[in-house]
């Protein structure tokens, strides 16, 4: 006999194999399942062939997968990837700073800056820069 429970627990723990795993998304998955399903029935259809066209429709696990995926699904590499670029970034960031807070002191002290103060500041800037357009981009880093 066909129990439509079991079933749909089968079918969220292929989602969850596929790796859709937070459970925001397996609920929304799974009342668009429930709510084909009911269509497929009163349309004439009996439980087991109306939960079989509503899989189909809503799509099978390694397909609902690719589409997650297209859509922005990152993995754990990528979560990764982004954790060292912002990590580099504000590294750039905190190192031109370190840079230009002391030329500028002393700037401030003797009212003129030596050479390696003016180079200093101008790397400073410069890493502080691609520091944060490196943080940035860590930021939005989405998948291509």
């Amino acid at each position: 006999m066909f129990d439509l429970e079991q079933s749909i627990a089968a079918w969220r723990r292929q989602l969850l194999a596929a790796g859709i795993k937070t459970p925001v998304p397996l609920e929304e998955l799974e009342s668009h399942l429930r709510e084909a399903m009911e269509r497929q029935m009163r349309s004439g259809l009996q439980e087991r062939p109306a939960f079989e066209a509503a899989v189909q429709q809503i799509g099978q696990a390694n397909v609902i997968e690719n589409e997650f995926n297209k859509i922005g699904g990152t993995t754990m590499k990528e979560h990764w990837k982004r954790i060292v670029i912002i990590g580099n970034g504000i590294g750039g960031v905190l190192i031109g700073l370190a840079l230009i807070l002391p030329a500028l002191a002393q700037h401030r002290r003797d009212g003129a800056m030596t050479n390696e103060s003016v180079v200093a500041l101008i790397i400073g800037c410069l890493l502080m820069l691609g520091g944060g357009s490196t943080t940035f981009c860590g930021f939005t880093l989405r998948k291509a």
